[in-house]
């Protein structure tokens, strides 16, 4: 439900039955308005619905559901849109404009959810019939929410306008300005701070501290997140340490754990597990296509819809020996008695051989070798995408344990230098990995490897390019990227 368009709505069907017969014109008995809405917590579940409607609804499934990875995954070195002329080659070559419709619909989505959180947070301090500890829990949801679009907002557009108010006289909105980008995150931090106490560490009717709604870990792996790009090249304030308390926040809580296995992740069945700090939830009637997107085509049952994939030498820079590896990278799918490859022809089964699904050999230079696709989002036999319409119910991690550790050992490096802390969490990392723990590096060094680490670790999930922007390395690796060169420039 999205409020700002209830008291609208309500208002155009009175207007089109103003010329009907009486006797068929019903007279309203109750209906939503700032006066009456909301008022108990099961309003406040409903508005908190609310905004979580703009991540995974929208026309055209414009933000998690495959709009997100559109502008955020496909113009980074680990991933080559599969077609060379429409509106997402565009944004793998850097020849976008403002008309690309992925950058406008997701736009779109963002100030959606924002102007929602905002209405959320006026009226809570307004309601009577709930306790305090209920209000605070939403009172938090809310202001996490403003800070997360927020946060991708200015990730993706620099600087941007910075609503903390909802709109009550939308003749106002050609005023509206963008704000510079350190105001934009001195107030991501300051809603990240403020919410962070008030949420739950699980609430209080949930199984798992994920299901969907912003808790205390996810608010600080977040505010790690936000210290960490506000101490980059862009922002260039020295948040570190900032960033470091708040990794630790989520560490000390013991509230999360690594899963011993790295392929588990990736499984529908497995959605909401210990490592999962916040996803975007998808189930049942409400499904994702960026699962679909990443696979594919002509793999008999298992086929997907096949828009992008990755590289052969974004894969050799994993060690044989790295667990990560086989899971990440989809190389040969089997169905029924047959094998599908990315490198060779299919074997087994009926009738001709399928060609490599990997050789995209007619795009011409920079092409020639087999190209894997994303292994982490494909889930073989769990859910068949065939009969959801191309969709599945695999959530889309926003944070995961892993990374928290990652963003400690990055942020404690950096302001103390490799102590035994951050050696602690990376190892923790590589060791889930199967690698062996680095020891007696320099500071240099070690800032080199937790970058390569995260590169590894979080693969596909929409991290790489924010982290390159971040690095200041944005221009350095793309412009030898053999479709980014194309248009990216300084």
């Amino acid at each position: 439900m999205r409020l700002p368009q209830i008291i609208p709505v309500a208002a155009a069907v009175t207007v089109a039955f103003a010329g009907c017969n009486d006797y068929l014109v019903e007279e309203p008995e109750d209906f939503f308005t700032p006066d009456n809405f909301p008022v108990t917590e099961a309003d406040l579940r409903i508005a908190l619905g609310g905004i979580d409607n703009w991540y995974t609804g929208g026309s055209n499934q414009a933000y998690y559901i495959r709009g997100w990875p559109m502008i955020t995954e496909v113009p980074s070195d680990q991933t080559i849109a599969q077609s060379n002329t429409d509106s997402r080659y565009e944004q793998d070559s850097f020849t976008f404009n403002p008309s690309n419709e992925w950058l406008w619909r997701v736009w779109r989505q963002i100030y959606g959810a924002i102007n929602q959180a905002n209405l959320l947070i006026e009226a809570i301090p307004e309601m009577n019939e709930v306790s305090q500890a209920v209000k605070d829990r939403y009172m938090g949801a809310a202001l996490f929410h403003r800070a997360l679009n927020h946060f991708n907002a200015v990730r993706v557009w620099g600087s941007v306008p910075l609503r903390t108010e909802s709109f009550k006289d939308f003749s106002t909105a050609p005023d509206i300005t963008r704000a510079p980008i350190l105001e934009i995150y001195e107030q991501i931090a300051a809603d990240l701070e403020e919410a962070a106490p008030l949420l739950p560490i699980k609430w209080p009717d949930s199984a798992t501290p994920d299901d969907g709604r912003p808790t205390r870990g996810a608010a600080n792996a977040m505010l790690a997140d936000v210290y960490l790009n506000m101490s980059g090249v862009i922002v260039n304030q020295n948040k570190w340490a900032d960033a470091a308390r708040a990794a630790k926040a989520v560490i000390d809580s013991r509230a999360y754990s690594l899963v011993p296995n790295f392929a588990d992740l990736w499984l529908v069945k497995n959605k909401n597990g210990p490592e999962h700090i916040y996803s975007i939830q998808f189930q049942g009637l409400v499904r994702n296509l960026f699962t679909s997107q990443s696979r594919p085509s002509g793999i008999g049952a298992e086929s997907g819809i096949n828009y992008w994939y990755t590289t052969a030498d974004f894969r050799d820079t994993y060690a044989d020996a790295d667990a990560r590896k086989a899971p990440t990278f989809l190389t040969q799918v089997t169905v029924g008695a047959r094998t599908y490859y990315y490198d060779k022809p299919s074997t087994g089964g009926t009738g001709s051989a399928s060609p490599a699904f990997g050789n995209k050999t007619t795009r011409g230079a920079g092409f020639e070798r087999f190209f894997p696709y994303y292994g982490k989002f494909y889930d073989n036999g769990g859910q068949s995408i065939t009969l959801n319409s191309g969709r599945s119910d695999l959530n889309w991690p926003v944070y995961r344990y892993a990374e928290v550790l990652l963003f400690f050992a990055e942020a404690e490096n950096e302001a103390n230098g490799p102590t035994a802390d951050a050696y602690t969490a990376i190892n923790q990392v590589r060791a889930r990995a199967s690698l062996p723990p680095l020891a007696g590096l320099s500071q240099a060094q070690f800032r080199d490897a937790v970058r390569q680490e995260r590169s590894w670790e979080l693969a596909f999930e929409s991290k790489r390019l924010f982290d390159l922007k971040r690095w200041g390395l944005l221009l350095s690796v793309l412009s030898t990227d053999r479709v980014a060169k194309i248009g990216i420039k300084p």
